[in-house]
């Protein structure tokens, strides 16, 4: 299920397909602790998440417009802004997913500017909200649980050691565990908990422009910090619960895909 959405610029993320089985190993030990076996015992889970694009420490499509308002000042155009908190909203998105038994859906809302045409040679310039929304099944045409292997701690320990990145050590965020890690400009805390689903908690190098909402399916971080050099993208968890049962946000979604209805 796909509509009209923002043009987003497709990041580097560093993760890696979960696959294979788990190792014994102690390392592996906290990664065991999020296995889940068979599609009856999978986790539902609503999370929403908040991030904000910077370069080098500054907000640059703020910046942008408020180069556009003096521009318009300039020409002797009457301006007709955004509000204060409009302009806040530039340079953000919210990111919220679900995912329970039968498949997922998310969705992602950013917002950017536009400079209206008008003949009487004012500015108007108005916060327009893009919206990218995706879903996805975990089950066959006929009704039967797609298999959904579990994350390989060795991919893991691959994805943070192309990508740059030291691994701290196990933490929680708003109560949810997560994995986290280090890199020169970059920390961030990765959920460790879906580790039996195929979500890693492998480090990612941004998520502030993805591929879309379905980009978290793969690994969800829930705290994420860049310095101020070059691009980055502060990302924090408002809000995540993981329980049992179905979603209603994932049975709509289904319906739209014609998936099956799901049972155990």
């Amino acid at each position: 299920m796909k509509k009209t959405f923002a043009t987003v610029t497709v990041a580097l993320i560093c993760l890696f397909a979960a696959a294979g089985c788990h190792s014994n190993t102690a390392e592996s030990a906290s990664h065991e602790a999020g296995a889940v076996s068979g599609p009856a015992n999978r986790p539902a889970l609503h999370a929403t998440l908040r991030w904000e694009r910077l370069y080098d420490g500054k907000h640059m499509a703020r910046w942008n417009y408020a180069v556009l308002e003096e521009s318009c000042r300039a020409g002797g155009h009457l301006v007709r802004g955004l509000t204060p908190g409009e302009v806040q909203k530039l340079d953000t998105g919210t990111v919220e997913l679900w995912r329970d038994d039968r498949g997922a859906y998310g969705r992602e809302r950013t917002w950017r500017h536009v400079l209206e045409e008008r003949t009487d040679g004012d500015c108007v310039i108005r916060l327009e909200e893009q919206l990218d929304e995706g879903s996805r099944s975990f089950r066959e045409i006929d009704g039967t649980p797609i298999e959904i292997s579990p994350v390989d701690p060795s991919d893991v320990a691959l994805a943070g050691k192309l990508s740059g990145f030291t691994r701290i050590g196990e933490s929680q965020v708003k109560g949810q565990p997560c994995t986290r890690w280090r890199s020169k400009n970059h920390e961030e805390c990765v959920w460790s908990g879906g580790l039996g689903i195929g979500m890693s908690d492998a480090p990612t190098d941004s998520l502030c422009t993805t591929q879309g909402p379905m980009a978290y399916l793969t690994g969800l971080p829930l705290e994420s910090r860049h310095d101020s050099q070059g691009p980055g993208c502060n990302l924090e968890l408002e809000t995540m619960t993981v329980g049992k049962g179905l979603l209603p946000e994932v049975g709509r979604a289904m319906a739209e895909l014609g998936a099956p209805a799901a049972g155990g």
